[in-house]
């Protein structure tokens, strides 16, 4: 990592603060790199002949979206480039069993899927996990440790039920996770992964929430639940990714806003407006998430089906309301976003302002610390 920094800062390969920025200095951002590398070496060393078609399907999937990221990091891709790149790497996932969801085990009274039924549904989730993965990585170390928490829930999952290719595949999730938040939450020597990285995460996350639904009756023992209940604890360990693009993509709607419009409607926008510093969200994020695991898993536990569906889904609700009212406080502060804005249009009318300039304007507007914040 220390030498992926120097190299995209000798070559200018670096983040530029916006308006939307919640960082204010340029930044390398090419920490994904390291995450592609350290899979490299993790592939080579469990390489087997019977494990080959296994990793060259991952290989191949890995390295596309590797390069799709890779892509957009040096210069921004439209939507439909960057969702082509998804859906070549997912195409090659489709074509394992255990890759994509052909049965529902009884969920809701759902049982086989057809083939078009289930490859259609399985890049849908692909898709959907992976753009709402890389829209969570906004903030330092939110999608660093919410990917933490979510490696580690399925380890401990594959680990009880004997999968342990996935234990691997998780445990050097974690390792390349801590390792890069060193750097990530650092003043002096900050990183960020990039897209580059929030999509390999993204696609290893569906990979293995795709393997853990598609096991066998028999394994699921181990785990003290149902089979059929593995959907709502699958979901439960995904919720901040899940739950934010569910409601910024609500929001827009709401809004008429096209789906790729931005904004600051984001869980880590509200609480960072809301005067939380960066490591106090990402983790009190992943504290969320930890305990809506814990809820959701005991209520199915002991309760069954229906108790953590209603379980997780009032931890959804309890999220809303709270965003909801902090988003009404947080009014008069969005205000002078929209005034300090307006300023910068007056003062730079030409076209092609470059965003240092626009960087430096919001710092002398900062310093009048009378209107401005």
């Amino acid at each position: 990592m220390p030498k992926i920094r120097t190299l995209s800062l000798h070559r200018g390969f670096v983040a530029i603060p916006e308006e939307r920025s919640s960082h204010t200095s340029i930044t390398p951002s090419f920490g994904g790199v390291s995450f592609y590398i350290a899979l490299l070496v993790f592939f080579a060393l469990v390489f087997s002949q019977e494990n080959i078609l296994l990793l060259g399907t991952l290989f191949f999937s890995v390295s596309v979206i590797f390069f799709t990221g890779l892509k957009d990091d040096l210069k921004d891709i439209s939507p439909k480039a960057k969702l082509l790149g998804q859906c070549i790497a997912i195409g090659a996932l489709l074509f394992h069993s255990e890759f994509r969801i052909t049965d529902l085990h009884g969920f809701l009274g759902v049982t086989a899927l057809p083939t078009f039924v289930s490859v259609l549904f399985s890049t849908f989730l692909y898709v959907s996990l992976m753009n709402a993965y890389n829209l969570i990585d906004g903030i330092d170390g939110l999608a660093s440790i919410i990917g933490i928490v979510v490696a580690s829930s399925f380890g401990v999952l594959f680990f009880s039920i004997g999968l342990y290719f996935y234990v691997g595949l998780c445990v050097v999730i974690v390792g390349m996770l801590l390792a890069f938040l060193r750097f990530n939450f650092s003043s002096k020597r900050k990183l960020f992964m990039g897209d580059t990285g929030s999509l390999i995460l993204g696609l290893l996350f569906g990979v293995l929430t795709m393997r853990l639904l598609s096991v066998g009756f028999s394994t699921v023992s181990a785990l003290g639940i149902s089979r059929s209940y593995l959907p709502v604890l699958a979901l439960a360990i995904l919720s901040i990714p899940a739950f934010d693009i569910v409601r910024v993509v609500c929001i827009r709607k709401i809004h008429k806003k096209p789906f790729f419009s931005p904004d600051r409607n984001h869980l880590h926008h509200v609480l960072i407006d809301s005067g939380l510093s960066h490591a106090k969200t990402s983790l009190l994020a992943g504290g969320i998430n930890i305990w809506l695991i814990t809820v959701v898993y005991n209520a199915l536990l002991q309760y069954g089906l229906i108790t953590g569906i209603v379980v997780l889904f009032a931890g959804y609700f309890v999220l809303t309301v709270s965003l909801f009212v902090l988003n009404r406080r947080l009014g008069p502060k969005r205000m002078k976003v929209k005034l300090r804005r307006f300023l910068f249009k007056i003062t730079y009318p030409t076209p092609n302002v470059t965003a240092e300039k626009q960087l430096i304007f919001n710092k002398k507007l900062k310093l009048i610390r009378i209107f401005f914040f």
